[in-house]
């Protein structure tokens, strides 16, 4: 007899019933044995997933779970969970991708693979700040954790899997690849400020077995206590920390001898900041120490704590532009800081240098004209708006600042003469009768007075009346004079009656005319710090004196005094100079230009500053005509007020003096004027600051002659 069997599985066994039955047992038996069979372990690339996202999200905690138990001994859990934020923090890492790959099983000692052992590549780029994008291959080694259901894959973990051979006792370090800092040039190539080879004297606080030892060794060869104690309490030192003290450019060899032997001194060779010409010391500043927060500024050049970077004139307003950047080296070393793989590196990018128009010759001979007196002399050309010299009296010397000589650098900043002070941007004076010339040019635009017209020049003037008197510096009575001789002698009378005329239509056409040659305002003269200057009106007065009724309304004495240079009216040396080159250059006003070019190290232009205009000045070459003829007449009609200093001089020369009464006492004595008079090429400002006695303006002249003779050849 046959029949049908149907196994418990489904299948279907059929012949001879004795053999189905057997056969029906086989199977059931077989499905028995295969439900007893070990479940398949998991597969390891989940966790490695979960490893790439958790490193990916900054997760180290994360990334920890995931150790096996025999890893974690090893590293232990505070190295591991300190150490990879460290390590992202010396690289400047931004952010990381890590990508895992597909499961890969070593073979066992059968030559089978072996499942409980697996190896998973992972592909990391680390975005950086410092070098960029760090790209590397490494891998992650993992083994099977327990039996059964419960077995799990875990990480067995060492440094390697953070970068290739980074094994243990080694570590990541991102170092700085210095850079070279440019130079600031005259326009004749002439080192204003460069580079010289040095002795650097310092100190390392850790190699000191006797701070007050070391002190009083360094004390007894010029180094002072304060000013080694004061750089040692920097927030950026160390115990391990260079600390410079002292700049020495001509080392001795009996000093170097007696430097070398003293616990925790060292001497170090580099190459220094030097200013070898000592010109222009305001305007070209000097180098400092960088504090945390210059640091913080600078971060993306590479500046840190501690270093020297630019804090005043053009070292500080172009530190930029002379620091250049640092560049940047990210390598894994050994433990002695020696480097074994390259991981990413910035070169570093030198500082570029700055040409000035300034020339050396007139520069020069405007400082030595000055002296030790307090003043300024700004020369311009009238025809570009260069800048030719810039000097403000009295100076220092520049290398002080290099040297690290504290108690020079102290005296500085407490002298009341105040040499740091830069006198020719900042320094805001009245400006006396140089500003007549603009008085002239507002009356002759405004139509109140006429070319050839003669104004009474009396020692008293009573225009607004006997209750408003105001006198001549000269106590004859000049009778009718015309505009050449009101400007030659400089008769306020003279222009007092044009103040009153121009008041009368418009209290508010002086001011005007005074803004429109530059006065009142910023020359906006790039990278060097400026004062503005004042040009009272009646808005300006009605708000400085809001909160006082009795000073804030616009009066005669207001316009009378404004017309002689006097009153409120302040302006700077360099707006001096640039008015003086309007009148020049028949009313242009220029955007004065000190730094004129950018230049690479092999002397290739990178970028030029060029001519740029500030406005026009309210009048026209014919009005202008009439007033130079007068400024001709200072220095050359024997009456003139500065004839005396340019009687022999072999160049015509324009010009016009000013003696300005100050609130001191003492006045300010000016001179501004051009050359030649017919063609003119150069413009000078030329400022004493309350100089005593009644011959100022003459000195100003034969200040302004010594220099126009240096810059035009002529004696």
């Amino acid at each position: 007899m046959t029949g049908t069997v149907r196994a418990a599985n489904g299948l279907v066994a059929t012949g001879h019933p004795v053999r189905g039955r057997w056969l029906a047992l086989l199977l059931v038996f077989a499905v028995l044995v295969g439900g007893c069979e070990a479940p398949t372990p998991p597969a390891p690339e989940p966790v490695a997933r979960a490893y790439a996202t958790a490193w990916q999200k900054g997760d180290v905690r994360g990334m920890w779970e995931l150790l096996s138990e025999a890893s974690r001994t090893e590293v232990g859990e505070a190295a591991f969970i300190d150490r990879l934020p460290r390590i992202a923090e010396e690289m400047t890492l931004r952010s990381l991708d890590a990508t895992a790959g597909v499961a890969t099983y070593p073979l066992g000692a059968d030559g089978k693979p072996d499942p409980r052992r697996a190896t998973i590549a992972l592909s990391l780029v680390f975005h950086t700040a410092r070098v960029g994008d760090v790209r590397r291959e490494t891998s992650l080694a993992f083994t099977l954790v327990g039996e059964g259901p419960q077995a799990t894959w875990r990480i067995a973990w060492t440094p390697e899997a953070i970068l290739p051979r980074l094994t243990v006792g080694r570590l990541v370090r991102m170092t700085r690849v210095p850079t070279s800092r440019g130079r600031i040039l005259a326009r004749d190539g002439t080192e204003l400020a460069t580079f010289a080879d040095a002795a650097v004297v310092g100190v390392v606080p850790r190699l000191m077995r006797s701070e007050a030892t070391t002190l009083a060794s360094l004390a007894s060869v010029g180094i002072a206590t304060d000013d080694v104690r004061s750089k040692m309490a920097q927030s950026w030192v160390k115990v391990d920390s260079f600390v410079p003290v002292r700049t020495v450019y001509d080392m001795n060899a009996e000093l170097r001898q007696r430097l070398t032997v003293m616990e925790g001194v060292q001497v170090r060779v580099e190459r220094a900041r030097s200013y070898p010409s000592g010109l222009a010391a305001q305007t070209i500043g000097y180098l400092g120490v960088a504090s945390d927060a210059d640091a913080a500024k600078r971060s993306a050049a590479g500046v840190a704590p501690g270093e020297l970077i630019g804090k005043a004139g053009l070292e500080a307003t172009l530190d930029d532009v002379l620091g250049g950047a640092y560049g940047w080296r990210l390598s894994i070393v050994d433990a002695g800081e020696q480097p074994l793989d390259l991981l990413g590196e910035v070169a570093p990018v030198p500082g570029l240098d700055v040409v000035l128009a300034l020339d050396p010759a007139t520069q020069r001979a405007a400082e030595e004209s000055l002296g030790t007196q307090k003043g300024a002399v700004v020369v311009e050309d009238p025809l570009t708006g260069e800048i030719l010299a810039l000097a403000s009296r009295p100076s220092f010397d520049l290398n002080a600042f290099v040297r690290g000589d504290t108690a020079v650098i102290a005296r500085l900043n407490t002298d009341a003469a105040k040499p740091l002070f830069n006198r020719a941007t900042f320094g805001q004076y009245t400006t006396g009768s140089t500003f007549k010339m603009i008085t002239a040019a507002a009356a002759l635009r405004a139509g109140v007075y006429q070319p050839g017209e003669r104004v009474n020049c009396p020692f008293r003037w009573t225009g607004y009346g006997e209750s408003f008197v105001q006198i001549n510096h000269e106590s004859a009575d000049l009778g009718l004079i015309d505009l050449r001789t009101a400007l030659a002698r400089s008769c306020n009378t003279f222009f007092y009656e044009l103040g009153k005329r121009l008041n009368d239509k418009d209290p508010n056409l002086l001011p005007a005319g005074a803004t429109s040659f530059g006065l009142g305002k910023a020359t906006d003269i790039d990278f060097v710090f400026e004062s503005e200057g004042i040009v009272p009106s009646p808005a300006w007065k009605l708000q400085r004196f809001a909160n006082d009724p009795s000073l804030r309304g616009w009066n005669p004495g207001d316009a009378t005094n404004l017309a002689i240079g006097q009153g409120f009216l302040v302006a700077t040396p360099i707006q001096m100079a640039n008015y003086a080159s309007a009148i020049a250059n028949d009313g242009t006003v220029w955007k004065p230009r000190l730094v004129i070019a950018l230049q690479d190290r092999s002397g290739k232009t990178t970028k030029t500053y060029d001519v740029a205009t500030a406005g026009k000045a309210l009048t026209t070459p014919a009005e202008l005509a009439l007033i130079k003829d007068g400024m001709r007449g200072v220095v050359a009609d024997p009456q003139g007020t500065v004839y005396f200093p340019f009687r022999t001089f072999t160049v015509p020369t324009a010009g016009k003096s000013g003696t300005a009464e100050t609130s001191a006492g003492a006045p300010n004595a000016w001179f501004v004027g051009y050359a030649p008079y017919e063609k003119p090429t150069v413009v000078i400002a030329v400022v004493y600051e309350e100089k005593p006695g009644l011959l100022g303006s003459q000195d100003a002249g034969a200040t302004a002659r010594a220099v126009l003779g240096a810059r035009l050849g002529a004696k």
